[in-house]
């Protein structure tokens, strides 16, 4: 948190008139903000003090905004990270999603949308931090056959053994296909049921997420079902 209390951003941009600008926007709207010029002095400031959410852009000198997304996600599975950047192919966001990011906002967008992905990404984190565990068990497990997901900490561990960890979209989509055992829900429903969590995402993302939330399961990915005439859905 900023020193007011405010939600600290850190805003990782090499472009010193964009940054300066994003910097003074981020501020009017009530949020603290500390900026890094390329992505590795973006890692260097995230270890010396952890903000409520991180903006990257891709293309920066010393390390770019994927390699800094990945650093990060080493040593935070939750705080909130948000690519704001002119690159805009898909493919560029499939690499991001699959990094871990949050979001993914071309810098060409209204600056109205960018306020509102952050807004609703950093809601999302609160909600988790919060440890709301859904339909899970008691200790706010899920489990799935030799599958555990621990919806506090996100990690997930196959017969006892550690085997990775969900980002929070992964786990937001788990939790309600969890939630909804034995019903499919089509991507406009699952995008529905989502919103409330602070979800925004295209429907060709959540083929992605989806699919980088089966990998991480192990043996339980085969509960999880996708058809393209019933939907995603989770056995029981």
């Amino acid at each position: 948190m900023g020193p007011k209390g405010e939600a600290e951003i850190l805003l990782a941009d090499d472009e010193r008139a964009f940054r300066s600008g994003m910097k003074a926007l981020l501020e009017s709207e009530g949020f603290a903000v500390r900026t890094a010029r390329d992505g590795e002095e973006a890692v260097r400031m995230f270890a010396e003090r952890r903000p409520d959410a991180v903006v990257l852009d891709v293309m920066m000198p010393k390390m770019n905004g994927f390699r800094a997304c990945e650093e990060i996600r080493r040593e935070d599975r939750r705080v909130p990270v948000v690519f704001l950047t002119a690159k805009d192919a898909e493919a560029d966001q499939v690499r991001a999603l699959g990094l871990g990011a949050d979001d993914y906002v071309s810098k060409s967008a209204p600056e109205s949308l960018f306020l509102a992905r952050i807004r609703r990404a950093l809601e999302r984190s609160r909600e988790l931090s919060a440890g709301a565990a859904g339909a899970a068990d008691a200790d706010g497990r899920i489990r799935l056959g030799r599958t555990t997901v621990d919806m506090a900490t996100l990690e997930v561990s196959v017969a006892g053994k550690p085997s990775g960890r969900l980002t929070k979209t992964e786990a937001d989509i788990l939790r309600v296909l969890h939630n909804g055992r034995g019903r499919s829900f089509s991507t406009e429903q699952l995008i529905a049921a989502l919103r409330g969590k602070g979800f925004a995402c295209e429907d060709t993302m959540v083929y992605v997420h989806v699919s980088n939330l089966r990998r991480k399961l192990g043996p339980a990915a085969s509960l999880l079902g996708n058809s393209w005439k019933s939907g995603y859905s989770l056995s029981t």
